[in-house]
């Protein structure tokens, strides 16, 4: 098994060619590393997280109507109401579109420029003079309501569904399995097979995925040598960088050159 390259360096690209050989001698040594790459409803967190902090915020400070013989609860104040519905907005955005840095600091620099022609043609005050008069309240139910089923939601998802689809990775193979038996497996051997992680993505990938903490998630890509195999992806893989380096201890200890 052989790298090529300068080794793994998280959050850029490297490329990993892997062997057979003093690979399978080392097996029982170096184990194997799995990784369950997992949906875009893994960042979906912050969404059930934020609707437990207004649900709570609504239950120290609200106002109640009489309604149905009921008494809703309301948060005096609109903006409450608003910050979810653009936290629901961005986080469909930013999971589904990708954000490289620096086209993160272009789309920040260009609406930064409209803001300040909006400014000197029209004045920001006067554009949103009508905010206060848009009132957009989501009860206390509401947001238990939300917040728990998608709770439910990305658990189900996150710790059952993605992790029914293992990789394994041992000395000499990567072996594709299926837990639930959804989709046929797949076998690759990893002579000459290239390896690398794609850029990260800043939204996705370090503030949703938490890399800004330490955690962070990343894409992996794998080229097969086969003739004909195609290459593979494994999309938000959990702790990325610390699988990277298994990846890399492996490959080492079956006595590549890295």
């Amino acid at each position: 098994m052989q790298t090529t390259g300068s080794g793994l360096k998280p959050g850029g690209t490297t490329s990993t060619a892997v062997g057979v050989a003093a690979a399978r001698q080392a097996g029982g040594r170096a184990g194997e590393v799995k990784i369950s790459p997992h949906s875009n409803m893994l960042y979906w967190w912050i969404v059930w997280v934020y609707g437990y902090v207004c649900a709570l915020a609504i239950n120290i400070n609200h106002v109640a109507v009489q309604l149905s013989g009921k008494l809703i609860k309301f948060y005096p104040s609109a903006w409450l109401g608003l910050s979810f519905l653009l936290l629901v907005i961005f986080v469909i955005v930013f999971t589904n579109v990708r954000a490289r840095v620096l086209h993160t600091f272009l789309i920040m620099a260009t609406l930064a420029l409209i803001a300040i022609g909006a400014d000197w043609i029209y004045g920001l005050n006067r554009m949103f003079g009508w905010v206060p008069e848009l009132v957009l309240q989501m009860n206390l139910a509401f947001y238990m309501v939300f917040s728990t089923t998608l709770m439910v939601l990305w658990l189900i998802v996150v710790f059952v569904i993605d992790r029914s689809t293992v990789w394994r990775f041992s000395s000499g193979q990567v072996m594709e399995t299926h837990r639930l038996g959804q989709a046929a497996g797949h076998v690759y051997d990893t002579r000459g097979m290239l390896m690398k992680r794609m850029p990260d993505d800043l939204f996705r990938h370090k503030i949703l995925g938490l890399g800004i903490l330490g955690f962070g998630t990343g894409d992996l890509v794998f080229r097969p040598a086969a003739h004909g195999a195609e290459p593979f992806i494994l999309e938000n893989v959990w702790k990325a960088n610390e699988k990277q380096k298994e990846i890399e201890r492996l490959i080492i200890s079956s006595g590549s050159v890295v």
